[in-house]
């Protein structure tokens, strides 16, 4: 198989893909071929890459506002991607948020936004493009999970447990969409270095510990993603793969 051409006449869509490690996984969609629905609730910055990406690779990028949160929002905005590309073949559920909050500073507030993007965003933008992918029996679906969903995380409580519920929400579509030829699968990534984490103070006491002695780049992670989500892959099905630098061998 020719990997420059991989994505070709495929549709990828991509949550969070605005910035970080979904800029990247959008990226390179496009430079495989393929062309790519940006979705983020930031609008501008979802049009910033959308206009990035389509011009460094000649491919078809457009950029969608949209609430993962919201049903509504993502069934309206899964309507449009449908009418503005004809299919859907490869979902990354990227988005996601950590606050910084131990237990005793977290809210209700924080705790419900914390599950809502990060679990119920999943939930509600798998099932909105699980029918077309079933009426073409053929899909590829990836979730982006972390290493902080297998750890004690007393910093990020609330973003480990909504992330350690989607191994098991990732089981349940590999299981129900597998027959319809819809391969779902997760990644847990350990430290990136994306922009924004670059900024934190966590990111640089955690490169020693690390037995590769780097953190990730964002295209680390996405050729990960990108091999989980092509025709290449056949039988990795329902599992999420830790790609943390052995961090943590799990």
């Amino acid at each position: 198989m020719n990997i420059a051409k991989e994505f070709e006449g495929q549709v990828g869509i991509v949550t969070g893909g605005a910035d970080g490690i979904g800029y990247a996984i959008s990226r390179m969609i496009a430079q495989r071929s393929g062309s790519v629905a940006i979705w983020d609730v930031n609008p501008d910055g979802g049009k910033r890459a959308a206009e990035r990406i389509g011009q460094e690779t000649g491919a078809k990028v457009k950029a969608y506002a949209v609430d993962v949160t919201n049903e509504k929002n993502v069934l309206s905005a899964r309507d449009a991607t449908m009418s503005d590309f004809g299919r859907a073949d490869l979902l990354v559920n990227n988005a996601g948020i950590y606050p910084f909050e131990n237990l005793r500073e977290i809210t209700e507030g924080s705790w419900d936004h914390v599950f809502g993007v990060n679990t119920k965003g999943v939930f509600f933008v798998t099932r909105a493009f699980m029918d077309p992918m079933i009426k073409q029996n053929y899909g590829r679906v990836v979730t982006i999970v972390t290493e902080d969903a297998y750890i004690a995380k007393p910093t990020l409580p609330h973003y480990a447990a909504s992330k350690t519920a989607l191994l098991s929400l990732i089981k349940t579509f590999a299981k129900e969409l597998g027959p319809h030829e819809i391969i779902c699968t997760g990644v847990a990534p350990g430290p990136v270095a994306t922009e924004r984490a670059k900024g934190q103070s966590w990111l640089a006491p955690r490169i020693p510990t690390i037995p590769v002695k780097r953190a990730a780049e964002p295209e680390d992670i996405a050729e990960v993603v990108l091999f989980l989500g092509s025709k290449r892959n056949r039988f990795v099905v329902g599992e999420t793969v830790v790609a943390n630098g052995g961090c943590y061998m799990i």
